[in-house]
């Protein structure tokens, strides 16, 4: 990346005040949004880069065999660690092997749970973000069963994380899986052993057994990576989550009802997904509240700060008021890296969940509402707010299971009428417990960040084409492959499919997350696999590789993913890019990281909730930037909630 690029651009992102999106000008004092928003305890590490977890103060000095047990070890603790569930799933691709969920920031931060053929990509997905060379899951076909090996010290290592599993040799190095599928004594004598060492009831000679008997599948970079876990905060919102469910919300899934095990699980209160071994995690799932309410009077710059755009209307005394006589509009956007949830009421009838997003609307004149769910590439109504009467519309179900929705609001008026006085969001959503800055008792030392991967202060903005619709697919490319079938869930596009990644208005991008999950040949013809991505900024022509597929031969499965960022020069309007399928592509998926002409800062005020003795306390900290601080909890404190806001100005 260009440094002098990125000081100019630093430099720009604090001090800009033009906001080029609105036709009126207006002063714009020093308050503003606030983007990259991190909070972290010296107790937990922080789960929202791999880059970041690898610098947590417990294995930030270890490496090799050291630091695969430590973060092994974090991840199985009960506190700390992830627990077994069932199988996870999003989107709307109709095959499970693209809708499950194996992004490692995904389930560090949203989910805190998974099963083994989950767990065994992402444990692989950890152990390369944080600088191991390379790694792979397998399949024990036996036990219908999925972990993990790593490559260190010339050999590779089996870890076990769905089961919680390491066996050690007589120096305390992590064994492979051939050496354990030789020899029983790793199992049901180990020379040395660290816990936890599997569950009490596995009998650990009958699954020596299983794994000397099996047949075993390796799969080459199962995990995926192009997901953010930055937001940002607007002037009027406020960002609470909770370590404990609220109220029934969670990401359900209509299959969850049909395993009596799971659905049972379920309904055992708090209602909600939770561990079917309870010794491993002392945590069910958490939930998040994103709230927003600006002030849309010309007394404040909310509007400003918070619009994505509009089309004639100002803020006045009492709100949004008409410019000129005719039609108006206003959008808003709504973005979370943790998954919209409702509030699931009957199992059976998803019809009924409720309360994922709720939109409170008090309007001077009739208002339609619209959402988008691809950047404003299309609409769908949403319902209508009549004048002089306060209205709720729930999107539950256009939006939940998804990471966010632009909002439109249509009127129509005469010069100076008001039309829109007053304006609510409420987004629920999930969230990973052990992604929350834990407090202890005594001194607690947090820390208040910003900046995104490199240091700037972008918006992320997630594009993710359906490939199995091809009218939703259509909408992204530049033109439909040559050699496309939606039904061919194995190989889908073959040749090249160029994506076309527009920034919005009043916005460029800085940089980009690009993947794919492409078809790999297997075993020795492996070799032969040459799966690229590569792009172009401006128009789709003179791209530049950014990968080119290097398969090993010991991969046994027909598919795998990569991701890669993409650091451009300087930013821009628009970026193709160019994916080819040989053998085949199957899944594209892009996050672009925005940096907008409108000001940003780093206010916020900070809200530790937690109960010590029975009593609830909140501890509030006003930041006007990036710190460090401390939290003194004079008993054992019991973590209730963190809640992040920036102020109505």
């Amino acid at each position: 990346m260009n440094v002098s690029w990125q000081g100019r651009w630093r430099k720009a992102a604090s001090c800009v005040i033009v906001f080029i999106l609105l036709t009126f000008g207006r002063s714009v004092t020093s308050q503003a949004r606030v983007t990259c928003i991190r909070v972290n305890s010296e107790h937990t590490a922080d789960t929202t880069d791999l880059k970041r977890f690898r610098q947590f103060s417990a294995w930030k000095d270890k490496s090799g065999n050291d630091l695969a047990l430590a973060i092994w070890k974090y991840l199985c603790g009960c506190e700390t660690g992830l627990y077994h569930f069932n199988e996870i799933l999003e989107g709307g691709d109709p095959f499970d092997e693209y809708a499950t969920v194996r992004d490692p920031l995904k389930i560090l931060n949203v989910y805190n749970m998974a099963y083994c053929g989950i767990f065994g990509p992402i444990l692989d997905g950890i152990f390369q973000g944080v600088g191991f060379e390379q790694g792979r899951s397998f399949g024990v076909e036996l036990w219908n069963h999925c972990a993990t090996e790593v490559w260190y010290g010339n050999g590779w290592h089996y870890f076990d994380l769905d089961v919680r599993g390491v066996l050690l040799d007589a120096n305390g190095t992590a064994a492979s899986l051939n050496e354990a599928r030789r020899s029983r004594d790793l199992w049901v004598d180990p020379p040395m052993r660290i816990e936890p060492f599997f569950p009490k009831d596995h009998d650990k000679n009958k699954v020596f057994k299983i794994y000397r008997d099996s047949k075993i599948h390796y799969y080459y970079r199962w995990f995926e990576g192009c997901h953010t876990m930055d937001f940002y905060l607007r002037q009027g919102e406020t960002f609470t989550r909770w370590w404990t469910p609220q109220g029934g919300r969670w990401h359900h899934l209509p299959r969850y009802n049909k395993t009596k095990w799971i659905k049972e699980l379920i309904q055992t209160k708090p209602v909600g997904m939770k561990p079917n071994h309870r010794d491993f995690s002392c945590w069910n799932h958490g939930n998040g509240l994103f709230h927003y309410a600006p002030n849309l009077s010309d007394k404040s710059t909310d509007f400003e700060d918070g619009v994505y755009a509009v089309k004639n209307l100002i803020p006045g005394k009492q709100g949004l008021n008409i410019i000129q006589d005719g039609r108006a509009e206003v959008i808003f956007e709504v973005f979370t890296p943790y998954i919209i949830v409702a509030k699931v009421n009957d199992l059976k009838n998803m019809s009924d969940d409720a309360e994922a997003s709720v939109v409170t609307l008090n309007a001077g004149l009739p208002v339609d509402l619209f959402v988008s769910l691809d950047h404003g590439l299309t609409w769908r109504a949403a319902g209508h707010a009549k004048p002089s009467e306060m209205t709720s519309i729930d999107l539950t179900s256009m939006v939940k299971g998804t990471y966010g929705y632009l909002l439109k609001l249509n009127t129509s008026g005469v010069k100076k009428e008001p039309a829109i006085k007053s304006l609510a969001i409420d987004t629920w959503v999930q969230v990973a417990p052990i992604s929350l800055p834990k407090l202890k008792k005594g001194t607690n030392h947090l820390k208040y960040e910003t900046g995104d991967s490199y240091g700037l202060a972008t918006v992320p903005m997630l594009v993710q084409p359906n490939t199995a619709d091809p009218r939703d697919l259509g909408k992204y490319l530049v033109g439909m492959p040559k050699d496309y079938d939606p039904k061919r869930n194995t190989c889908r596009i073959r040749g090249d499919a160029i994506l076309r990644l527009a920034a919005p208005a009043g916005t460029k991008i800085a940089w980009l997350s690009v993947g794919a999950t492409f078809r790999t040949y297997q075993g020795e013809q492996a070799k032969r696999t040459d799966n690229r991505i590569a792009y172009a900024v401006g128009e789709p022509k003179g791209f530049k590789e950014v990968y080119k597929s290097s398969v090993p031969t010991w991969v046994n499965h027909w598919r795998y993913n990569w991701d890669t960022d993409i650091l451009l020069d300087r930013p821009a309007e628009v970026v193709y890019v160019k994916y080819t399928g040989n053998p085949g592509l199957n899944v594209i998926r892009a996050c672009l990281r925005l940096i907008a002409n409108r000001p940003t800062q780093t206010r916020i005020r900070v809200v530790h909730g937690h109960v010590i003795d029975g009593l609830l306390h909140r501890k509030a900290i006003e930041l006007s930037r990036p710190a460090s601080y401390t939290v003194k909890c004079d008993g054992e404190p019991q973590d209730v909630f963190i809640e992040i806001s920036v102020p109505s100005n």
